[in-house]
């Protein structure tokens, strides 16, 4: 997987990304991508990073693709946290 991400080019997103493998939000796309490979051999750690989101700042959620599992999953952690779900 790192050879491929080393041929993608990822731009600084405008909104950090919040990595499973350590639930903090990261802007750099080279750190992101380290980040993208670790993750396929790493734990998740969900309930650090719907802990880490509703603590920074958090507006809404939104869910691709279908069904509504995460948007399940981040009722457990705030019954008022707005999700809501895009089919893709």
């Amino acid at each position: 997987l790192e050879e491929v991400l080393d041929t993608i080019e990822i731009n600084k997103p405008r909104i950090p990304v919040i990595s499973n493998v350590d639930a903090k939000p990261h802007s750099d796309p080279d750190t992101i991508k380290k980040l993208l490979a670790t993750q396929v051999t790493s734990p998740v750690l969900w309930e650090n990073t719907m802990d880490s989101i509703l603590e920074n700042d958090f507006e809404r959620a939104v869910e691709l693709g279908p069904g509504k599992v995460t948007a399940g999953i981040l009722k457990r952690f705030s019954k008022t946290a707005p999700c809501e779900n895009v089919e893709v």
